[in-house]
């Protein structure tokens, strides 16, 4: 595989599907409801041909695939998995039980016709924490469908729910979430329609069954096609294609902001590093996590290589841009006080007066020159949003395992996505299901991949609350010297004028002029470090990192003392990408609020 087929995913379409099962669905209906999905899945495949000739620098080479999520239940999924197949798409299998515990709720004829199903299956996930006919396994069956697909049918009636997880729930749950619904009509009455909030003029807050706006199916899916996997558009799309395809060195070089954590203790001069990390060590880092899935089957192998690769670049360039922007509002800041410096230096030395405003002038230029290039190559945002890709795309290699994608649960799907939402969704589809039996031992390894990762972030963090307020402290005690360094010179002009003389001086110098340069420049320094310290935010940062140590440490008690059933992973799963957003979604806050930006 080529570089760039490893970071430009491949088109790929997920449809999932709930519904009846006899004899609240009539078998008459089968055939009629077999070519509408059939046609629908066409409609659908054809529409990914033409957006990936269109958007062929987006897109790897592979040709597109449709997909299907079918629980295989006697009826509507038994009959959408068959389209689904005869349509060209592919299938993958969530089985709410074992399969011989599975086939206990058929009769011999229809779990038959499942099990040729299972064996065309490219992955079959199965649970196994439930007896069978448990209407909680077919709920968390329905759950994972959800998390799995972009687009859900319903084969329905179109009256309430029979019970708990059944189909009118789950309809109701995929429109509140803004994830697109097909509804097949289970009688015929009306031609298959499209229920989704993208529909509404203004999108509403949970949207309900009864309120959701309605479209043609046949009609309308071109558009939402296009709407769910096509890039970004403009500046988001030119991001996008800068990270698919860098311009940028595989490693930057820089020692201001190196320097300063030197200089401030939070780091070790040993532990001290110039230059940003690499893809190759980001990858070795993460690889752990993944490493225990990588026999399960194409699954594992695409979550050690393709997914892992996409998660070390996003990293790597992540570091790079970090340490280009924080150098770079260092530098800033220092070459202010410098200039300043040259200025009131001409105090002392007017013979030099205009070789010092040549420099100050120099320095000017240099720090206006450094701002635009920042500004220019947007470092703070290509940063916050790498590093918004490698959380996701981290939190997806957990996820995934659990068999869950979260397709729709990020956004709410009716708006356009940022590129970086947009490509760890796009490899989120790319990934599918995984094809495991979640039995004890696949839950003790997963549970022990969390583990690991929660250390590993819980220690960073904790590192970091370290690191960040010795260096806030140090800044703000330097400060405090530069102020009390003023407030000296004052009183010692007075007290060396009242009882030496105005004409006294130092090393050649007069008294005069000396106070003046220190009790205009000391200011200046400590309001530069103030800049630094705000521009850094070193403060909510020590604090922010401290209460996710907390929260993950927290997280990891819970998570050990649970017993080890697969919907408590889930829960424990999603807590872990909550947390590890919170970051972030707070240094995306603060940069957009403070950019890159001249110091004044």
């Amino acid at each position: 595989m080529t570089e760039s087929r490893v970071f430009e995913p491949r088109l790929a379409l997920r449809f999932g599907v709930t519904g009846h099962r006899p004899p609240r669905l009539d078998t008459r209906h089968e055939s009629r409801i077999r070519e509408e999905i059939s046609g629908l899945l066409r409609i659908a495949g054809e529409r990914l041909n033409d957006l990936q000739r269109t958007h062929s620098d987006c897109f790897s080479a592979d040709t597109p695939t449709v997909k299907l999520l079918s629980s295989l239940a006697e009826g509507a999924d038994v009959i959408a998995a068959e389209a689904a197949l005869e349509s060209g798409a592919s299938l993958s299998a969530c089985l709410p039980f074992p399969p011989d515990v599975y086939a206990k709720d058929f009769k011999p004829a229809d779990w038959e016709r499942s099990a040729g199903l299972i064996e065309r299956a490219t992955s079959t996930m199965v649970l196994a924490d439930y007896p069978s006919g448990s209407e909680a396994a077919y709920e968390m069956a329905g759950q994972i469908v959800l998390s799995q697909c972009d687009i859900l049918f319903a084969i329905w009636d179109g009256e309430a729910a029979g019970g708990r997880g059944g189909t009118t729930n789950v309809i109701a749950e995929a429109v509140a979430r803004h994830q697109p619904v097909i509804h097949i009509d289970a009688n015929g009455k009306k031609p298959p329609q499209l229920l989704w909030s993208g529909l509404h003029a203004a999108i509403p807050d949970r949207p309900t069954i009864d309120g959701v706006e309605r479209a043609i199916a046949s009609e309308a899916l071109p558009a939402l096609v296009e709407a769910l996997c096509a890039p970004p558009r403009e500046g988001q799309r030119d991001a996008l294609l800068h990270f698919l395809h860098p311009r940028v060195k595989r490693r930057s070089h820089a020692i201001a902001w190196p320097l300063l954590l030197w200089v401030t203790g939070a780091k070790k001069l040993s532990k001290l590093s110039l230059s940003s990390q690499l893809a190759e060590d980001s990858a070795q880092q993460a690889g752990g996590l993944v490493r225990p899935f990588a026999e399960v089957g194409h699954f594992g192998k695409f979550l050690n290589t393709d997914l892992l690769d996409r998660y070390a670049r996003a990293d790597a360039q992540a570091s790079l841009f970090a340490l280009r922007f924080r150098s770079s509002f260092v530098v800033n800041f220092a070459l202010s006080g410098l200039a300043v410096l040259l200025a009131l230096s001409g105090l002392l030395f007017p013979e030099f007066k205009k070789i010092l405003i040549t420099a100050e002038l120099l320095v000017i230029l240099i720090i206006i020159l450094n701002t635009r290039r920042a500004s220019r190559i947007d470092f703070h945002r290509r940063w916050i949003d790498r590093r918004h890709l490698a959380e996701r795309l981290r939190q997806l290699m957990i996820t995934s395992i659990l068999g869950r994608l979260g397709l729709r649960e990020v956004e709410d799907g009716t708006h356009e996505p940022g590129w970086a939402s947009w490509y760890a969704r796009a490899s989120a589809r790319e990934l599918g299901l995984v094809g495991a039996k979640m039995d004890q031992a696949y839950l003790s390894r997963l549970r022990q991949t969390m583990l690991d990762l929660i250390d590993d972030q819980a220690g960073y963090h904790r590192s970091n609350q370290h690191a960040m307020h010795r260096a806030n402290h140090r800044l703000h005690i330097i400060g405090d010297c530069f102020f009390a360094g003023t407030i000296a010179a004052c009183l010692t002009y007075l007290i060396v004028s009242f009882t030496l003389g105005k004409d006294a001086g130092l090393l050649g110098f007069g008294m005069a002029e000396i106070v003046t340069l220190l009790t205009a420049l000391f200011p200046a320094l400590a309001a530069a470090l103030y800049g630094i310290r705000m521009q850094g935010d070193f403060a909510a940062t020590s604090e922010r990192s401290a209460l996710i140590a907390r929260m993950l440490e927290g997280l990891k008690v819970a998570l050990e003392a649970d017993p080890l059933r697969y919907d408590r992973l889930v829960e424990r799963s999603r807590r872990l990408s909550e947390i590890l957003l919170v970051d972030v979604q707070q240094w995306q806050l603060h940069f957009e609020t403070r950019p890159m930006s001249l110091p004044g």
